[in-house]
């Protein structure tokens, strides 16, 4: 017979959350086992051949750390964030040909190019997506035309863009042209589309719409090229959402 445990203990062994919370996350319908959302903290998983998930993320059942991959994209515009696609639309994977098992941390809609971090650490993939680590996330917004003064205030203030809840950006700086404007901008929520749809929400067009870091890391590569990182980026990741 395998060694069968409690979910709530597999998490827990994975730095995922306590077995109380654990719980939480079951009972809110954030857990998949094999699939399926779990609505019992009493389901039991056999961790060598059962696939468990939160929040969409496989969790690992505990990959030895020569075994772990990090990645920084630079990711194009026209890749979809995603592993496969139905549609057979072009994906992220098909940048990084030959790394396998590795995973988009977050995501970048389609028209969205820059920094994606990739990995098949999914602790770490987890705690980075969860919100309560407040990831700063920084993008560079070209718009048609100059922006008005008491937009950039109302952007700071908060938008609403469609769901009825205040969307706040931070703005680091403005770079004016004839033709268009830079904006620089920082966030900590990551809610779908944000930053696209705060500007939209102003009238704005938005020519291009690049994410130039994350968690503290800096884009540094050419478009469509991707590199792993190294020990100390790494180590800056894991020191934001607490893993030692």
């Amino acid at each position: 017979m395998p060694d069968l445990i409690r979910i709530n203990k597999f998490l827990a062994q994975r730095g995922i959350a306590s077995r109380r919370k654990s719980d939480e996350l079951i009972s809110q319908g954030r857990v998949c086992l094999n699939g399926i959302k779990l609505s019992s903290p009493g389901a039991m998983v056999d961790p060598v051949k059962d696939t468990v998930s939160v929040d969409g993320v496989k969790i690992d059942a505990g990959l030895l750390p020569e075994h772990l991959t990090y990645l920084m994209l630079n990711k194009p515009a026209g890749y979809i964030t995603t592993l496969k696609d139905t549609h057979k639309r072009r994906t992220v994977m098909d940048l990084v040909p030959g790394v396998k098992g590795v995973f988009p941390v977050g995501r970048l809609d389609k028209d969205t190019t820059g920094l994606l971090i990739m990995t098949n650490d999914g602790r770490l993939c987890h705690r980075l997506m969860h919100p309560s680590f407040e990831m700063d996330r920084l993008y560079e917004v070209t718009i048609a035309g100059q922006v008005k003064a008491s937009d950039i205030s109302r952007i700071e203030r908060g938008v609403d863009i469609g769901d009825g809840k205040a969307s706040a950006l931070k703005v680091l700086d403005i770079i004016n042209d004839k033709f268009k404007t830079v904006v620089r901008v920082s966030l900590h929520e990551g809610r779908k589309r944000q930053v696209r749809k705060t500007f939209e929400a102003l009238g704005y067009k938005i020519k291009e719409l690049t994410r130039t870091g994350y968690a503290g890391l800096k884009l540094d590569l050419q478009t469509g090229s991707y590199r792993h990182l190294s020990e100390k980026e790494v180590s800056l990741l894991k020191k934001g959402v607490g893993i030692t």
